[in-house]
């Protein structure tokens, strides 16, 4: 290994995921930079997420513990879905979401022109 390659000078950035408030609760606790967590319809994962209604609280709590939250958006969207996944990315922009992960790059571009 070359050891002339510079090294950061800051720590790396402890992200932990959060299905619901348990974990989230849970990351926070145990010294997490970041919490990444899904919303309710738009994630891969079946039956774990925030609503769109939680989701003003949920960033609120983070950010009073300083924590950045990170809202996964991990799913295909078929066009009769963009009206709804607009809805929900004004939502995560609204509610002040430091990052959103995307998989579709579609909902990267519509991304950037709602927030």
């Amino acid at each position: 290994m070359n050891d002339t390659i510079p090294r950061p000078n800051t720590p790396p950035e402890i992200m932990s995921p959060a299905g619901y408030w348990p974990q989230l609760h849970a990351a926070i606790e145990a010294g997490a930079d970041a919490v990444y967590f899904g919303l309710t319809h738009f994630t891969a994962r079946a039956k774990v997420g925030f609503t769109l209604e939680e989701l003003p609280d949920v960033m609120r709590t983070l950010h009073g513990r300083g924590v950045k939250g990170y809202v996964t958006f991990n799913t295909l969207v078929f066009d009769h879905e963009l009206e709804e996944a607009s809805r929900a990315l004004a939502a995560i922009a609204a509610a002040g979401a430091d990052s959103i992960i995307v998989q579709d790059v579609g909902i990267a571009q519509l991304a950037h022109e709602i927030a």
